[in-house]
């Protein structure tokens, strides 16, 4: 079941990204990030308070970790989208899988088989190849900063997925888990949103809305698949959402499918399998 879950979470954060991209050309990335915390925590707010779990849990420490890390993956991310083509800022994203199985060795004390660190690595090729070989270019220069930011967001990216595997292990509500990420999210982009601020219209409101939606059940169905699955499983699992995206790519916005896309999604599904498959 956790490996559905996963793939449900996939699923749905690339219908956010879907979205984002739509709303790219009318919104501020900050506003996007603070509107989406915004909806993230009313909505798990409510559902904490109907299902009369304890607000803020039983492992403050741990928890308060979870939401500061996933908020610097977040800013990391987005700030390496800034200064990368949208290719190159994914591939050094999906390093994350591979910091996830280091965090979650020291703190989880998850011992992980080779056919998992060969899974990792093929899922990471597959990612290479189907967004067309980044950073192959010799006449563009290699900035070290913009790479170190990137790669911040993937190691910040890696230990808060380890971080909620283990708040989950320790009996954290997942609601709970989920609620100190807009915690530490909003008050933190409300800054850099104000300083680009434009008001929505309409259609844009619907799109944010959407965006608020999808992150949820993507939130939500990712903090179970961590839950029930070891952290350095469900990472692999997230390779899913490569190709997902460049279908959606070629679908809604008319982006060409190549030879290196069914062949990179080959990789990524051929490890996926080899992850799923028991010895």
């Amino acid at each position: 079941m956790g490996y559905i879950f996963i793939c449900i979470s996939a699923l749905s954060f690339c219908l956010m990204t879907i979205f984002v991209k739509i709303s790219g050309n009318d919104i501020d990335t900050f506003q996007i990030v603070f509107f989406r915390g915004i909806f993230t925590f009313v909505t798990t707010f409510i559902i904490i308070k109907k299902k009369k779990i304890y607000l803020w849990g039983k492992n403050t420490k741990k928890l308060v970790l979870r939401g500061i890390s996933g908020t610097f993956a977040l800013f990391f991310v987005y700030e390496s989208i800034q200064r990368f083509s949208l290719s190159e800022a994914t591939v050094i994203q999906y390093l994350y899988p591979l910091f996830t199985v280091f965090f979650a060795s020291f703190l989880l004390n998850e011992i992980f088989s080779f056919k998992h660190y060969i899974a990792l690595i093929l899922g990471l090729v597959g990612t290479y190849i189907v967004l067309d070989y980044p950073f192959l270019s010799l006449n563009k220069p290699f900035n070290y900063i913009d790479f170190s930011i990137g790669l911040l967001g993937a190691i910040f990216t890696g230990l808060a997925y380890v971080l909620v595997r283990l708040c989950s292990k320790l009996k954290e509500s997942p609601y709970v888990i989920m609620f100190y990420f807009p915690l530490f999210t909003v008050p933190l982009s409300l800054p850099f949103a104000l300083l680009n601020w434009s008001t929505p219209s309409f259609a844009n409101w619907i799109i944010l809305l959407l965006i608020g939606v999808f992150t949820q059940i993507g939130q939500t169905f990712l903090t179970y698949g961590y839950k029930l699955l070891p952290a350095g499983k469900a990472a692999s699992m997230s390779y899913f959402q490569v190709p997902l995206a460049a279908l959606s790519g070629a679908i809604i916005f008319h982006e060409n499918i190549t030879y290196n896309f069914l062949f990179g999604s080959f990789l990524i599904l051929f490890a996926i399998i080899f992850v799923i498959k028991k010895p």
